[in-house]
């Protein structure tokens, strides 16, 4: 069995009973070492091997986590064994669910601890109510991504000033330089730093590393797609849209697209 652990957000007064009992009991195995509670297991002296040297190997992070995913499944065939995570399992985790396919693939049988994730942290640092509306978006699928300034959006694995940037200027298309963010550091932890900064200070702050994430607060008068999708609704619209609007079609428009080309 695969004893698939959260380490939570770095602080130790957030690990479960039945996590603490299983890192305890079996064979340990840490996606990295680059992480606030190694320090607490390393206290109690609690033995482990970490997966760090598989991302000195690998080009993607894809191939990092796919390395990390065979390295356990091969391991498994013969022993029960733990692998633990930052934060929860099953939140921004791709190497659990490659394992979690894996073993359910091959009749592996498998357990989840779960645990308070970087989410839960960065809604408690924020004091803000996800029931308004919040978006979730990995730093490095920024530039596929469409923004939606009605709603509060966090954006994570922003762990290099290089990142940062590429985040900064993807949110720049959208925002101005002093439009303000939500630079968030090691949330959920004795150390984090909470600081609201225009964006673009955004990849000069000092302390970038695996714990940072960055809020985007909803903001008024922004216009993005889903705006622009509204506009479209409201004109066309069958009862109180605009009757020269309703009656387009595409041969229509076709000449006034040729001329505006």
């Amino acid at each position: 069995m695969i004893h698939i652990i959260g380490l939570g957000p770095g602080s130790s007064d957030a690990l479960t009973l039945g996590a603490v009992k299983a890192l305890k009991s079996y064979p340990l195995y840490l996606r990295t070492v680059k992480h606030p509670t190694v320090d607490h297991l390393l206290e109690e002296g609690v033995s482990f091997e970490a997966f760090d040297h598989v991302y000195e190997k690998a080009d993607r992070f894809e191939d990092v986590y796919e390395g990390i995913k065979d390295l356990i499944m091969d391991m498994a065939k013969d022993r029960d064994l733990a692998y633990a995570v930052p934060g929860h399992p099953l939140v921004a985790e791709r190497s659990v669910v490659l394992i979690l396919d894996a073993c359910k693939a091959e009749g592996i049988p498998y357990r989840i601890y779960p645990a308070v994730s970087f989410v839960d942290t960065m809604l408690e640092a924020l004091e803000i109510d996800p029931i308004s509306g919040i978006r979730i978006v990995d730093a490095l699928g920024i530039e596929e991504e469409s923004p939606d300034f009605s709603k509060g959006t966090i954006i994570t694995q922003v762990f290099s000033p290089y990142v940062a940037g590429r985040v900064k200027l993807s949110l720049n298309r959208y925002l101005d330089d002093e439009d303000e963010i939500v630079f968030v550091r090691a949330a959920g932890t004795p150390e984090a730093r909470i600081a609201r900064i225009p964006l673009y200070e955004l990849d000069r702050q000092k302390d970038i590393d695996d714990l940072t994430s960055v809020y985007v607060p909803p903001m008024k008068g922004k216009y993005d797609f889903y705006r622009f999708m509204g506009i479209v609704e409201r004109l066309r619209d069958k009862e109180e849209g605009c009757p020269w609007d309703r009656e387009q079609t595409h041969e229509s428009l076709k000449r006034y697209l040729i001329e505006e080309s």
